[in-house]
């Protein structure tokens, strides 16, 4: 596809299926190869200002204010088993049925400059801004890499998984901020699985809606 051709294919589909009888994981290494291009590709967004360098971990030293977390589908299996059994992580029913049905999931954070010493929170500054106005380019990024390789994804705002409990349990250091949960789903799957669209896909206005000439004298 050409750039233009994958932003207008580009559309949200969820998969929801019994958290009690998942998918079974039919993608293994190519596809995880699949992941990091995509997510190559989405670190190609434009970003303003570099993350706080007090905040990059041992792992991650990258001087984007951006992080991508990701889970295959076996560890989004072993991940709905954990929601599942753990009180404290119970998780509502959409999100374990997409767990339940995902090849994928990615986890996008955001390093927030902060002010003062709060857990997950940030202060609204034009920094702050920035780096969320550019963590969200880098998700759309992918987004539409995964539309022109055919991929189906949702981007989900995380829901319980955004939870400080839930983040910890994944070892997602304590102050990066979710900012987008993509989900990845098979573009083959068995009659019957429920499938759902975005529901804003209809409620698109004409250009004129949204955007008009400053004319300057």
């Amino acid at each position: 596809m050409t750039t233009d051709e994958s932003i207008r294919a580009r559309k949200t589909l969820k998969l929801r299926v019994d958290p009690e009888n998942p998918l079974p994981v039919t993608k293994g290494e190519e596809f995880k190869e699949t992941i990091k291009e995509l997510i190559e590709l989405a670190g190609k967004a434009p970003f303003h200002y570099e993350s706080n360098e007090e905040q990059r971990s041992d792992a991650l030293q990258g001087k984007e204010p951006w992080r991508f977390h990701v889970l295959d589908g076996e560890s989004c299996r072993s991940f709905l088993r954990a929601l599942n059994q753990e009180k404290p992580m119970k998780a509502p029913e959409g999100i374990r049925q997409m767990l339940a049905a995902a090849d994928g999931l990615i986890l996008a954070t955001w390093l927030p400059e902060r002010t003062r010493k709060l857990s997950r929170r940030f202060h609204p500054n034009l920094k702050n801004m920035e780096h969320i106005a550019a963590t969200g380019a880098a998700i759309q990024n992918l987004w539409l890499a995964a539309t022109s390789r055919g991929i189906n994804a949702y981007w989900s705002s995380g829901g319980v998984i955004r939870k400080s409990k839930v983040m910890e349990f994944l070892g997602i250091p304590k102050d990066e901020i979710l900012l987008g949960a993509v989900f990845l789903f098979p573009d083959e799957y068995p009659e019957g699985v429920e499938t759902k669209t975005g529901k804003n896909a209809e409620n698109r206005g004409e250009i004129g809606d949204f955007m008009d000439w400053i004319e300057v004298k």
